[in-house]
Order: structure tokens, then sequence, then C-alpha cells
């Protein structure tokens, strides 16, 4: 059990008991929601963040705690399914859609970038194969149907490639596309969010095209009898090179050490993936210790790593292409300014001497890419590495990007029928041009769903009514409206109304189209087919102990808990076994009834909500692209509409992609989500296990998602 979850539990269970005790007992003899509205606290309004997480999260927390302490893996996954009923129970947030399911393009053989079932489709360019024309529907078609037949054969890419050349298709060794952000720092290990780490920093093992856990740095590893010891043998001869291709370092099995250090160190959230795992990790993490020697990773010789868990952990190996497992050369790290030690790490980062990933001349690659140029809203430009271990493999010997903030639909479309690109995917005015050029029915495909889900956020704590980095995005609300819409926000009925008054289909139309609207909608937090009981278990739903057979997929457990307590959502179709595909949630019947519920207990606050006086809640767009502007009409008249006008969707105009970041992505905290509902980032898995997910729900900022309710 992480050791997040044993510091928070005895403190968490005192704030739940006392925001319990303030609750107002509204919506208890209807079906449509069964739990309490809001805490109030002194004044009418929560404004102590560990209450107002414990008000909408209580039973998520529990249940979720419940989990680890189950005795076999499919009753861990069987109890965080019900965990996961709790939390979209809650309504902080609600699914709306995933990629995938739409119409594309592409210059790359199914899967050949690399995949992995819980992860979905790779992008990486060292293992890619990139035709110079765009593959027609007809091969592509062939190509999936391929992989099907040839995954586990270790033969699928060679067979592609050969298939296509044999249809008359040439290569390129060049990839060229786009890019519409450059990361704040080039320190992967800290939280770096720089798009493409693993060109630059190889993995330990890394995922082929067929799915296939493969050798990388290291050659080969083995596990004790008692499950508790990884032990790796690390590929010699491999170096450390600077942006310039110049050796700095040879790689060694202690670099591992050193990069997990920083990992700490740096606070990133990717640490927690290994807290409660990697023994005594907690206890460097938790400052009960500076000793970093005490954790359970260990260099036995230069090319001998050693990691030793607290218990066995049956998903250990499908982390190890995380950033927890990224290595860093020790002696270039400390070269540029680098220190060991939290209290270390915080003094140096301020100082002038810390260069370390201040940009790509300041790190040490030891993987298939060197970057040679970084030019904002213009130009990324890698090269191949020659002093990669696997450089005679590597087909792509460059990659080009070109910046396109994504205004101009039109453009992207040209640029990739003229080769800027590698994988397109058409929103509704690019399949409307291609329909007429003819393109359509000659190179679209469907592109199949992938792990990533983006929610629908409702920020119950928030504080900026501006962009905090730069000013933009300013709300018009009155100081009543903002007062009003926080404590609506706060209020379980009033955020499932808002869930149940969007339109997704009518919404993921305006970039998929009327014929693809419904492919990409996904209704659960976890992929519903995410993982499946491999045995029998027996665990109690509202005190009926209820057995589910070996096989039985996660979602049609939510979906078990859902209806037993009484929720009319919908996340598992059982005869498709998906959760994917279409909307369970919306319901103009349930919203009006939860709004009904949600005025009635702000009135009791002594609120008034009505068609004069309505909610008004903010909503960031990007107001430069038409799909984005569309959405945003689409959301403010489904929910406007579904609610009689008694819910006001003010739309708030971001005019570039960097004013965009910032009201939702580029925060420091919680504290500086400029939104009353918005956050639409993806979120994707780690691990193969549904606690990658949800462990982004965890409180005190430990939960990476969490901070999109205004928290931490």
């Amino acid at each position: 059990m992480k050791a997040i979850r044993k510091a928070l539990a005895l403190a968490l269970s005192l704030i739940m008991v006392l925001g319990l005790a303030a609750c107002g007992s509204g919506g208890e003899d209807t079906p449509v929601a069964t739990t309490a509205p809001s805490a109030q606290a002194e004044g009418g309004i929560l404004t102590d963040e560990e209450a107002i997480y414990m008000n909408a999260m209580s039973d998520f927390y529990d249940a979720y705690m419940a989990a680890f302490e189950a005795e076999t893996v499919s009753e861990r996954w069987a109890l965080m399914a019900i965990a996961e009923a709790k939390f979209l129970e809650s309504g902080v947030a609600t699914p709306m859609y995933t990629a995938g399911g739409c119409y594309a393009m592409s210059r790359v053989p199914f899967r050949a970038g690399g995949y992995a079932s819980w992860l979905g489709d790779r992008v990486y360019y060292d293992q890619m194969v990139i035709t110079n024309e765009i593959i027609t529907t007809e091969d592509y078609e062939y190509l999936v149907d391929m992989w099907y037949e040839l995954t586990g054969t270790g033969t699928y890419t060679q067979s592609a490639v050969d298939y296509l050349t044999e249809q008359g298709y040439t290569f390129t060794d060049t990839a060229t596309t786009t890019f519409d952000r450059v990361g704040t720092t080039w320190d992967f290990l800290s939280d770096g969010d720089f798009h493409d780490d693993a060109s630059f920093i190889d993995y330990l093992y890394q995922y082929n095209s067929e799915g296939e856990l493969v050798p990388h740095l290291a050659t080969d590893y083995d596990v004790s009898d008692d499950g508790l010891t990884y032990t790796f043998y690390i590929r010699e001869g491999v170096s450390w090179v600077d942006s310039q291709g110049r050796q700095v370092a040879e790689l060694t099995a202690d670099d591992w050490v050193a990069g997990l250090q920083h990992v700490a160190d740096a606070g990133s959230s990717s640490i927690y993936n290994l807290s409660g795992i990697l023994e005594g990790l907690d206890a460097y993490i938790y400052g009960e210790t500076t000793d970093f020697s005490t954790v359970g990773i260990k260099a036995v010789d230069d090319y001998t790593l050693q990691y030793t868990l607290t218990a066995e952990c049956p998903y250990f190996m499908s982390m190890i292409a995380d950033t927890c497992f990224i290595p860093m050369s020790r002696s270039y790290y400390l070269s540029q300014g680098g220190v060991f030690g939290m209290q270390e790490y915080d003094e140096a980062i301020a100082s002038s001497s810390y260069l370390y990933g201040t940009d790509q001349d300041h790190i040490a690659y030891c993987g298939p890419y060197l970057c040679t140029n970084v030019t904002d809203k213009n130009s990324i430009n890698y090269i191949a590495n020659e002093s990669y271990w696997n450089a005679d493999n590597v087909q792509i010997k460059a990659v080009n990007f070109i910046y396109d903030d994504g205004s101009d639909v039109t453009r992207e479309y040209n640029d990739f029928m003229n080769g800027v690109g590698t994988t397109m995917v058409l929103d509704t005015a690019q399949l409307e041009i291609a329909k007429n050029d003819g393109n359509f029915d000659k190179y679209v495909h469907v592109a199949p769903n992938v792990t990533n889900i983006f929610l629908m956020w409702f920020n119950e704590n928030r504080q900026v009514y501006a962009n905090v980095a730069d000013g933009a995005c300013v709300s018009q609300k009155t100081e009543e409206q903002k007062e009003v819409s926080r404590a609506a926000l706060q209020n379980q009925h009033f955020r499932l109304a808002l869930a149940y008054s969007i339109d997704r289909a009518s919404y993921t139309a305006q970039s998929l189209g009327e014929d693809l609207k419904y492919v990409c909608l996904r209704n659960s937090y976890v992929p519903g087919d995410f993982v499946a009981l491999e045995e029998d278990v027996t665990v109690s739903i509202n005190g009926t102990e209820t057995t589910f057979p070996a096989g039985t997929y996660y979602g049609e457990i939510v979906q078990a808990q859902v209806d037993a307590d009484g929720y009319p959502f919908q996340i598992w179709d059982a005869e498709n076994h998906t959760s994917d595909g279409f909307d369970g949630w919306y319901n103009v019947e349930n919203a009006v009834a939860e709004l009904e519920l949600a005025i009635a207990d702000l009135q009791a606050m002594g609120y008034e909500v009505s068609e004069e006086n309505p909610v008004v809640l903010d909503y960031p767009y990007s107001a430069y692209n038409e799909t984005a502007t569309n959405q945003a009409v689409v959301l403010k008249t489904c929910i406007e509409e579904a609610l009689g006008g008694m819910v006001e969707v003010a739309l708030v105009d971001c005019q570039d992609s960097t004013e965009n970041l910032n009201a939702w992505f580029n925060t420091n905290s919680g504290a500086e989500y400029n939104y009353d509902l918005g956050g639409l980032g993806g979120i994707g898995a780690d691990f193969g296990d549904p606690e990658t997910y949800l462990d982004g729900l965890l409180p005190y900022g430990d939960g990476f998602a969490i901070r999109k309710m205004g928290l931490w």
C-alpha cells in the first residue's frame, strides 16, 4: 500500500466525519442520486481543500483503500472497479471521449511505431517505417488484418514492408511532422513535459510493433522465487553523449540509481508509481531518511541492476517504460550543477549554476536520437544518434517538426498531402475537403480507440479568474456570480445535472463528423476492457456478496456497483464488451431532476437560482480554431437548453494556443486552473493495472488529475 494512503487514512477519515456532520439531507427520496449534497462550512461555503475533497470523494477514497487489502490480483481489480463507480457517481468529472475512433490517413503501417495492449499505439520513431506515399484505405485495412494474423511471430513489421514494397510504395528515412508547443523543461525526470523523451533516453525494455516487451538497455532479467527481487543485466558498451554526439560517460547500472533518486528529489509525480512498491522508497520520499542507499535499487556492479520490492507486484514489468525507470548519467548531471538530496535539489535549482535540463544542450543522451535545434513556434529537429547501441536498425535517421498551432485546418490538410506528417486525424472541415477532392475513398481509414480518456472537470475550488501566466482569459462574472457558481459546483446534484446535460455525440461530431460521432465516446474513467478477472471473485456490492466469474471485465463490475447505487448512467455495453461507442450519460430528464435537487440545496444556503439569476460557468475555448469554437457552442447550447436557462455557460476566448494552455495546463497547482468547467486533457496509462488511472484521484497533489478540481 502506498505511503500516501497510509499517511492520509486517519486524517482524512476525521475530515470526512466532520464534513458529513455538516451535510444537508436533500435528495434522499429519489433514485437519481443517493448521496448527500455538498457540506457547508461556517459561512456557507467550503474553503478547506481537504474538506472539499472528502465531501466529494470520501466514498471513492474508502473503496479505493479497501482494494489494497485484497488477497489476489483479481479481487484487487474488482474492488478498484467499485471505487471507480464511486468516483463517477461523485460527478467531479464526467467522461467525454478517447483518442482514436476517427477518420485518419497515414504513411505508417498499422502499429509499426510500437504497441502495448494497455498503452495502445506508440510513436517510437526508431522502430517506425514510413512510406513516401499515403497508404491507401485498401492497403491499410490489409495491414490491420496482417497484424492480427502475425502478432506473436516477430515477423509483422518486415512482412508489412514487404507487402507495401510489392504494392509499389517507397520508403523515407526522414519523418516530418508538426508540433504546437515546446515543453517547459528538458529534465524529463522532474515531470518535464517535452513530448518525446523516449527518443533521447532509452529504456531497459520497450514494446515492439507486436506488443512484445523486448530488451533495450537491458539484455535480460530474472525474478527471485519470492517475486521480490528483479535483477536486470545492463548492456555493455553503451555511451552517454551530448547533443553534438560527443561521448560524456559510459552507461552503467548506477545511472538508474542516480535517475531514480533525481526523480524522488525533484518530486516528480512518476515517483508515486513506485511508492509502496519499492523497498525503502516511501521513507525517502516522505523525509524519514535522507539516505538513498536504503531504497531498494542497487547497482550490484557496473552491469547488474537490482530492484527489491516490498511485496509481489504483478504489473511491475509493465511499468518498465515509465519515467521512474529512466537512467540519468550521474557524472554528467553533476557536471551541470546537479545535486542529490531533496533539500539540496530545491536550493540548487534556484541558482544560476544549475544548468541540467535547461535546454537540449544540457542533457546527456543514450537513446536513438539527438536534438539539434529547438526554435519555439518554428521548428524542432532530431538526428540519429550514431553512438546508439542499435543504430544499425534505426530506419528513420532524422525527425523534423514544423510549428502549426492548428488554427488553419486547410494548411494542415495540404501539408499532409504534400508529405508533412506521418499520420493525420481529419476533423470535419478536413473531412469535407477529402470527400470533395476524392481522397476520402482512396486514403481514409478509421483509427482504433486508445486507452487515453478525456474528461470534463468541474472546478469546485476556483481561485483565479484570469490566467496566472499571462493575465488572459478574463472572466466577466460578478462577485456574486462567482460565489453562487462555487457553491453550485460543490454540490453533487448540480455536478451530475451538468454531466447528464452534455450531448457528447454532438460535441465530437464537430471534430469527427456525424458518421463517427459515437465511436470515440467513452463512458468510464478506466477503459472498461482494460483488465479482466483471472479467477472467480466474490465481493460485497452494498452488502450483497456477489460473485464475478473469471473473465469478467472491469467495466462490468463498475456497472454492477452503479446499478446497485441507483444511478441511471451506463458505462458498460455488455453485448459488445466495451465502455466505448455510445453515450451512457446524456439524458435531459435526469439532468433536470438533479438540477431541481441542487436548486433546493442552494436555496437552503441562501442562493436563488432561476432563469433571471442563472448559475454562470466559465468555459475557456480555443477561439482561433473553428472546430474548438463549434464544440464550445455545442457545449453551451446543450447545457443551457437541457437545464432550462438556469445555467449559463460563458465562453471565454483563448486567442492562441498559449492562452489556452495557460488556462488549464501550464499551471503549478490546482489553485491556478482558470475555468469552472474544462480541463479536457488526456489521461493515459503508465502501466497495466487500473491503479495507473485511479491514483490520479488521490489528494494532496499526489493525484495528478485531482488538481483539475481546483485542489492542491
